[in-house]
């Protein structure tokens, strides 16, 4: 006896949207106590630039400040990064879910990006008590709406050619096992964009009132005469053990609900 016809239907996916959405979410509480290591490694907030490499920054966060200090910034980052990520899956499907595609959609996601960012970075550098609605007013009475897009230019730069990559390799390894695919194109955005990412950090959580760059390109330049080229490097051992572990869940779960 043949199947009833309702039986053999294949179950709905979501849309783009909506497992853009409940990947964002899987990212954020796979990744972030790595991702608040790699924004302290990489500001120039002296509390950390003195310090050298990952364990000694988790360390110091873990005995001056508790287990909290790892997850700073993690509820506006729930709140805001979730529906970015939907838009960018969003976008990536509407404009064919190509790498190209990718890369068009990290470009125009970064105009949503940026202040969850900018944001997000500023509470991970805190080491007060100062909540993350009440850092977001300061960064307002202290430089208005363009506060939260400093360093909107490096991220720019950073988001276009990584999101390519890691489409490319998401799109290659299609019929890999997810977890790899995820972990791999994770590595090669942040792989190739580790000096604007650097750049784009320090931008972000500099002083708003008395910034000590201008713009990216003197930041690059202080980097290159203080630290050399090793300096654009600082904390890539937890920002690609990060992207790999978020990236693997996100992508995952991505292509699961699709």
């Amino acid at each position: 006896a043949s199947m009833p016809e309702d039986a053999a239907a294949p179950k709905p996916k979501a849309s783009a949207a909506w497992a853009g959405l409940a990947s964002g979410i899987s990212q954020v509480l796979a990744e972030h106590p790595l991702d608040t290591i790699k924004i302290r490694l990489q500001s120039r907030a002296l509390a950390f630039d003195v310090l050298e490499g990952p364990r000694a920054v988790a360390s110091k966060a873990l005995s001056e400040e508790g287990v909290s200090a790892l997850f700073r910034g993690l509820v506006p980052r729930l709140l805001t990064y979730a529906p970015v990520k939907s838009s960018l899956f969003a976008q990536y499907d509407l404009y064919g879910g190509t790498p190209w595609a990718g890369a068009l959609a990290g470009g125009c996601n970064t105009l949503l990006s940026c202040p969850v960012d900018a944001l997000k970075s500023r509470v991970q550098t805190r080491q007060d008590t100062l909540k993350w609605t009440e850092v977001m007013r300061q960064m307002y009475r202290e430089g208005g709406l363009t506060a939260f897009y400093r360093g909107w230019l490096p991220l720019f730069c950073r988001d276009v050619p990584g999101y390519f990559l890691l489409f490319g390799v998401y799109d290659y390894g299609r019929e890999l096992p997810q977890p790899l695919v995820g972990a791999a194109a994770g590595v090669a955005f942040y792989g190739s964009t580790l000096p604007i990412d650097r750049v784009k950090t320090i931008m972000m959580t500099q002083s708003i009132i008395n910034p000590r760059f201008a713009s990216p390109v003197d930041c690059a330049r202080d980097i290159y005469l203080h630290q050399g080229v090793r300096g654009f490097y600082r904390a890539s051992l937890p920002t690609l053990l990060r992207t790999a572990c978020g990236q693997a869940v996100a992508l995952t779960v991505y292509g699961l609900l699709r």
